[in-house]
């Protein structure tokens, strides 16, 4: 049929999506000042969605007020050392109740998650990975019957996105050191070693903090 009900695109969301976008992969830097006549004209939409998108943009984290205007939200140890605190607390919980109330759906999505992927990983598809990466985390804390946990970590979610972008992009090898420790993961739960996983993504998330410290301590000397 031509005559078929034609999508409703909300110009706020994809106004919203493309600054997220510029603040994850770094092209808006942390610190830089987000001015809504810049944006609207570099968007080439009115300065209303661009408002709107930055007002639930400061929900996530990733943008702050500044004076009567807005900035990109700085991105510190600090920022990093809560950010893997809480994910040292969310996803390994999420591991155990998937050990404890088991489900074979979940555990074979996780075990084959990273099928598709190989050593090296082409830098062309960095970004389909960190989309891959992202999913499987996710992925992990839906395990959880936690509904609050989930949200939780849904809130993180892009500043964690942030930190994954700016440290497999900016950290030789990175990206291929991660489709190791994340397939090992897999694996572990694949054979359905459930404590080898949780140690073996305890040990990933601990290896991501470190690198991602040392790795602002030498952009910010």
């Amino acid at each position: 049929m031509t005559l078929r009900t034609i999508p409703t695109v909300v110009l706020s969301d994809v106004t919203l999506e493309r600054i997220q976008n510029a603040i994850i992969s770094g092209e808006l830097k942390p610190g830089q000042a987000l001015r809504e006549p810049t944006l609207s004209e570099q968007l080439g939409v009115s300065r209303t969605p661009v408002r709107e998108a930055l007002h639930r943009l400061e929900s996530t984290g990733l943008v702050s007020p500044r004076g009567r205007g807005w900035e990109v939200s700085q991105f510190t140890e600090r920022d990093v050392r809560e950010l893997f605190q809480l994910r040292r607390l969310f996803e390994p919980e999420a591991l155990r109740e998937l050990a404890g109330s088991p489900d074979p759906q979940a555990t074979a999505d996780l075990a084959h998650f990273f099928d598709d992927y190989s050593q090296p990983i082409p830098a062309e598809q960095y970004g389909e990975y960190f989309a891959r990466d992202n999913a499987f985390h996710s992925r992990i804390v839906a395990c959880s019957g936690n509904e609050r946990l989930r949200h939780m970590y849904g809130v993180l979610e892009k500043q964690i996105d942030r930190g994954r972008h700016f440290l497999t992009t900016s950290a030789e090898g990175r990206a291929d050191a991660t489709l190791a420790e994340h397939t090992s993961i897999a694996d572990a739960i694949a054979a359905g070693d459930f404590t080898g996983a949780e140690r073996a993504l305890i040990t990933h998330l601990q290896t991501g903090e470190d690198l991602m410290i040392d790795q602002l301590r030498r952009t910010n000397p």
